[in-house]
């Protein structure tokens, strides 16, 4: 069994977040190797970092799949797993000053802190598949990274339930706030920084993506700096209803009735069940668009398999496109509906389904 230090230094395991004696960085630090321990599982087998790989910016690596599957072999949860990159900014779930619900981690905002949210994973029987905390602590206590907890959080700090899984989810938001979920390096930000000039297509794509009689996606995805000079997040954290379609292969409609009662009828009223307002039936937060490029699929369950088929829907939802269905195969330029939506009360309206793009449009987006 090694030390803390000695772990880090003989694995040099992730060396953008280094190796310090600094209390919050070495949280940070053994919380990389929590998220990457597959042993915390049941079966084991399964670690934080399957469904959120580094190599594709925290995302499922598995883009084949609409929603992740868990450590049960066959079993898949009803969302699509987004990336963990820059979730260190997502507020807690609160109303702001125009009475819109902001924040809250997951699609749906049920969990208030980076903290609330690790914890949910571990004991999901469609995910890491824990039976309960003291699962999870037994596990950690035989780690070769256990000794680390101790001289981190004191001799005990295994050795009671709560307060060792306590120290487990503390860890793993402590890996989640540090600069290597959040490195602000893209293109973009180079380009902010007066480093690099955008190509042509990139500059169209930007003026879309800005004008309010367009694209007008910067109104939810901001994309210039805060004015204290913050990065922008692509994300106000908002909630709206896309008007998504139920997306009939998901694997989750398949599960026992144990793991999903309706079956086939399943359907994901997002806010509405975390805040119990029917107003807010069908909603899910806004994503943060960052490393949107490489964080496929898009949607809360994963209906849109690429990028472009994307922003056509958003492009055409309301009129329906030339590039879905089986229509337009038959008769060049008809246009095909679009499924409807999910749930079909909330749906915006407004911002969305009929922006007018055409395919340079979309393509520079």
């Amino acid at each position: 069994m090694r030390t803390f230090l000695e772990i880090c230094i003989l694995t040099a395991l992730l060396p953008a977040v280094g190796c310090s004696t600094n209390p919050s960085l070495a949280k940070g630090q053994l919380g990389a190797l929590v998220f990457s321990d597959t042993a915390l599982s049941r079966p084991p087998g399964q670690s934080c970092a399957d469904c959120h790989a580094a190599r594709v910016a925290f995302r499922d690596p598995e883009s084949s799949r609409t929603t992740s599957m868990g450590a049960v072999a066959g079993r898949f949860g009803p969302h699509n797993a987004p990336t963990a990159m820059y979730a260190r900014y997502i507020p807690p779930l609160h109303l702001d000053e125009r009475g819109r619900w902001i924040g809250g981690l997951f699609w749906d905002g049920r969990a208030q802190t980076l903290e609330d949210q690790a914890a949910v994973p571990l004991l999901n029987p469609l995910e890491m598949n824990n039976p309960d905390r003291a699962s999870v602590v037994d596990a950690v206590r035989r780690a070769s990274y256990a000794p680390a907890f101790r001289e981190l959080f004191g001799p005990g700090a295994l050795d009671e339930i709560d307060t060792g899984f306590g120290h487990v989810t503390e860890a793993l938001a402590a890996f989640e706030r540090t600069m290597f979920l959040a490195p602000f390096s893209s293109r973009y930000d180079r380009y902010l920084a007066g480093l690099l000039a955008l190509t042509d297509a990139e500059q169209r794509g930007l003026a879309i993506f800005e004008d309010p009689a367009r694209g007008n996606c910067a109104g939810c995805h901001p994309s210039r700096p805060g004015s204290d000079g913050t990065p922008p997040l692509f994300t106000d954290h908002s909630y709206a209803n896309l008007g998504v379609p139920r997306y009939d292969n998901n694997k989750f409609y398949v599960q026992p009735p144990s793991l999903n009662p309706e079956g086939e009828h399943h359907i994901d009223h997002g806010l509405m069940i975390t805040v119990g307002d029917p107003a807010q039936d069908g909603r899910f937060r806004v994503p943060t668009l960052r490393n949107i490029a490489v964080t496929p699929p898009y949607g809360h369950n994963g209906y849109f398999e690429n990028l472009a088929y994307f922003i056509d829907f958003l492009n055409t939802r309301d009129l329906g496109s030339r590039d879905v269905g089986t229509c337009s195969r038959i008769t060049t330029g008809v246009r095909c509906g679009w499924p409807p939506a999910e749930v079909t009360a909330t749906v915006d309206r407004h911002g969305i389904g009929n922006l007018g793009l055409g395919d340079q449009d979309i393509a520079d987006l």
